[in-house]
């Protein structure tokens, strides 16, 4: 088995007194490169240092758990954070909510909760959440402690796809366990949905026991029923999950140099682990993390308000100048997307505005009509996000009829908005508000005096024109 980490397991419980050494012995036989415990409990703490001093390839985190916070104080609090001086000491956690038992009252919990996600802030160390039936008030926290510092992982993910997005959203990564092999598990989804650079793997043992030892104790060498079913979901190697979930699990909990360090002094050789690195290098350039809103082509169609700007020069009068903008009118087009990479989507539209103005004012028979032809490029700022902000520029084909003559000019746009993406059995649909201006390229000499009655008699005017035009559009990427 390559490398696999078990980046959670209660290996300090009396249910390994008897057997323990050779437990972890196993595990490590079986090819397992690291153990994280996460401690739930201060009478425990010392008990899992003594095993991470005995044991190089394990490692712990340090915090208090939701069923043991109803007498904790902030004297607990800074007892974590005296052992989290440890050098084995890698994450802040078990930490969390637990409504389903009513071990702690649901205040207490939140405010033991913030107060250990700030101290881990403060270390710069990541944090292991526990979440049972807590989904709202766990994400409400988590977001508002959210300051770009917060780093950590949902262990044993069990929530919905809902909650799964705004964890993704607010850099969280996901661990599964024992209970996405189980018959009724209704997780398969939820597991497909998550980006391959957020998946972990773990144990939970001695709970969660996967399947085919289900009923059995758990332990750290099952870890890989956990990584065979992940890579049967995604349709990968089994290989490929180890490598992305061990990868994911070395950057997450910064794990990669105290590896090689702690397997130096035990004597480990030093090629076994350059093997492994190489074969990182392979697996990440052929797995590519799957965006829970990713796209490929699209297709939408929008409406807008249509407001031209004109900028009059008159040619016979000094620095005469003067602006004047045009009701807004109801424009409607279609666009066509092509998402090149997550960030990047290339889009082609078309907009027809009709101005019947003119007619109403007795200037011209015909009404002005505005058709503008565009291709951009649309940055988008967060794509893995639910609500996604973008800028977008590109260039713009505008072809008028202005009292009946017509006018045809190459221009550019620019614009910024957001959109909000609703996956579904059909496909992604992208409700999408956005400003856009779209200019002409170039000014327009009429050779003529303008028809504005106030300006009788200025002379022959030039004119340089833009448009402003808020839309609303919905795309649809379907399914390919």
């Amino acid at each position: 088995m390559i490398g696999l980490i078990d980046t959670h397991a209660h290996i300090d419980g009396d249910s390994f007194d008897e057997d323990r050494h050779d437990m972890i012995q196993r595990a490590f036989d079986n090819g397992l490169e690291a153990i994280i415990i996460p401690a739930i409990e201060s009478k425990n703490y010392d008990k899992i240092i003594h095993l991470c001093d005995n044991y190089p390839q394990i490692y712990c985190g340090m915090g208090i758990h939701p069923h043991n916070v109803a007498n904790a104080t902030d004297l607990d609090i800074e007892l974590v954070k005296q052992y989290a001086d440890h050098k084995k000491v890698i994450a802040i956690g078990e930490i969390g909510l637990d409504y389903y038992y009513d071990f702690a009252p649901k205040e207490i919990q939140k405010e033991m909760f913030r107060k250990q996600l700030i101290l881990a802030k403060q270390l710069d160390l990541p944090v292991i959440i526990h979440n049972r039936e807590s989904d709202k008030d766990l994400l409400s926290i988590l977001k508002e402690e959210q300051d770009g510092t917060l780093n950590g992982v949902l262990h044993c993910f069990s929530s919905d796809l809902d909650t799964l997005y705004q964890a993704l959203d607010i850099n969280m990564h996901i661990s599964f366990t024992g209970n996405i092999t189980y018959k009724k598990s209704t997780l398969s989804d939820i597991v497909k949905a998550v980006p391959l650079d957020r998946i972990m793997v773990e144990t939970d043992s001695p709970f969660m026991t996967p399947v085919p030892h289900r009923g059995k104790r758990n332990e750290p060498s099952f870890v890989k029923y956990i990584a065979e079913k992940i890579a049967e979901i995604h349709d990968l190697q089994f290989e490929q999950v180890c490598t992305m979930t061990s990868n994911t699990a070395k950057k997450l909990f910064r794990l990669s140099m105290l590896i090689v360090l702690f397997s130096a002094i035990t004597g480990f050789s030093q090629s076994i682990y350059a093997q492994i690195s190489d074969d990182s290098t392979e697996y990440e350039e052929e797995i590519i993390p799957q965006n829970p809103y990713s796209r490929t082509f699209g297709i939408g169609i929008f409406v807008a308000t249509n407001t031209a700007i004109e900028q009059l020069t008159f040619e016979q009068r000094t620095n005469s100048r003067s602006t004047r903008s045009y009701d807004g009118n109801a424009a409607l087009g279609f666009s066509l997307g092509y998402t090149i990479i997550d960030p990047i989507m290339i889009e082609a539209g078309y907009l027809y505005t009709r101005n019947n103005k003119p007619i109403e004012l007795g200037y011209s028979t015909l009404p002005n009509t505005y058709e503008i032809f565009n291709i951009s490029m649309r940055a988008i700022a967060n794509p893995r996000s639910k609500v996604a902000f973008f800028a977008i520029g590109g260039l713009s084909y505008i072809s008028n009829t202005i009292l009946g003559e017509i006018r045809n000019v190459i221009g550019f746009n620019a614009g910024a908005g957001f959109m909000v993406q609703i996956p579904t059995d059909y496909g992604i649909f992208v409700p999408t508000a956005e400003w856009r201006l779209d200019f002409e390229g170039k000014e327009f000499r009429t050779g003529k005096e303008d028809i504005d009655r106030k300006f009788k008699g200025w002379g022959p005017v030039t004119i340089n024109s833009f448009y402003s035009l808020p839309k609303l559009t919905i795309f649809w990427y379907p399914k390919f």
